[in-house]
């Protein structure tokens, strides 16, 4: 069998697996929790918020990173991502604990040290921070699965909650870079040369405020916890003045870069808010504002721009694809705004908001299927 038909690209199974779990979550979660299906398996906010962590965006930060291998490693790989998903299904007390564990904590665990050996491979010194953010993503994934099956003590905020931060830290960093890239790609391709400064002091800066906001807030201090949020997204606003908003908007693929970058500055304000006590967000809309804006929308974006270049064009026109962002952006806005802005239809809101993100992410895997049977052109992504 020749070389390449032994090799298998990761993101040929964890894009379109990503693609089905979000909106499969999100809805059985409502289902579940207004009671219109009865499951023996108890699930909580919490095992909502690690699938869409662990199972959600971890497959997708698998087919951004992982380059090809061979194709029983893959497999595997895929199989150790799948059996966390399914551990949910089985009834309490049948399994033991320490087993739990290793189930679930298999796949996030290997995912960090691969995504750590991938960018230390790189050698690059401006890369530094990946290879920490890796370490603490698979820390964070063990660690929520340890906290909830009681092997470890729970800290004074959520264990997903924090894993939230870190992952929308590596969002932050690595996001915001694809928007320059893109952004400059796309002027250029309509005649327009710009150059976006690189902000290395900016970014160092985001990576540092994350760090002691997540330190302040997993130890209680919210006053502090609160002032660092805020001052992390007056950080990202400047980040965001160089890079041409305006000059994309033509562009399906970059303008929601933007707009997922906005999201995680406005979550992180509203989540700022909330700490200093100024307001309160209903069904966790600022934490969404960070989850489902900031990180949701960057990486259905980072899926479509990705299995294009490595695969070739997507079968959808410009139109298709401007139609599919603006539903994921009012998903977005529906989650995190409606139960504030309507308190006497919060859960028809909510709702709502769970049809326009499953049109969304449906629309995509509709784009993404057929190109994973396509033959890999080979290109990765800036």
């Amino acid at each position: 069998m020749p070389e390449l038909q032994r090799q298998l690209d990761p993101w040929r199974l964890f894009f379109p697996s990503a693609l089905l779990l979000a909106p499969v979550n999100v809805l059985a979660w409502l289902a579940l929790r207004f009671g219109l299906i009865d499951w023996p398996v108890s699930v909580s906010a919490a095992w909502h918020g690690r699938e869409m962590l662990f199972g959600y965006s971890f497959a997708v930060i698998a087919g951004y990173l992982l380059q090809a291998m061979a194709t029983p490693l893959v497999l595997l790989l895929w199989l150790l991502w799948l059996a966390g998903r399914l551990l949910w299904l089985v009834p309490p007390a049948v399994l033991d604990p320490r087993l739990e564990l290793l189930i679930g904590g298999a796949f996030p665990a290997v995912l960090a040290v691969l995504g750590t050996r991938r960018f230390l491979a790189v050698k690059r010194a401006r890369n530094v921070a990946f290879p920490l953010i890796m370490v603490a993503l698979g820390f964070a994934a063990v660690g929520s699965y340890a906290t909830e099956l009681g092997l470890l003590p729970s800290p004074e905020r959520s264990v997903v909650a924090l894993s939230v931060y870190v992952v929308a830290l590596l969002i932050m960093v690595m996001g915001g870079r694809a928007v320059s890239t893109a952004t400059v790609g796309a002027l250029r391709f309509r005649g327009h040369y710009v150059r976006i400064p690189p902000r290395p002091g900016l970014e160092a800066a985001t990576a540092l405020g994350m760090l002691a906001f997540m330190a302040l807030d997993g130890s209680g201090q919210l006053q502090s916890a609160g002032l660092v949020s805020l001052v992390i997204a007056m950080i990202l606003v400047l980040r965001m003045r160089d890079w041409h908003f305006s000059g994309v908007l033509h562009d399906p693929e970059t303008w929601p870069l933007h707009l997922g970058m906005l999201w995680l500055a406005l979550g992180l304000a509203l989540i700022g808010l909330e700490r200093l006590g100024a307001i309160s967000l209903p069904d966790a809309g600022a934490l969404h504002a960070l989850a489902a804006g900031g990180i949701g929308t960057v990486t259905l974006v980072m899926v479509l721009r990705v299995t294009r270049q490595r695969a070739g064009e997507l079968p959808a026109s410009t139109g298709w694809l401007q139609a599919l962002q603006l539903i994921m952006a009012l998903a977005v806005l529906l989650r995190v705004g409606g139960g504030w802005a309507f308190p006497e239809h919060r859960s028809l809101l909510l709702w709502l908001s769970a049809v326009a993100w499953a049109m969304a992410f449906g629309l995509g895997a509709a784009q993404v299927l057929p190109a994973v049977l396509r033959p890999s052109r080979g290109t990765e992504e800036a």
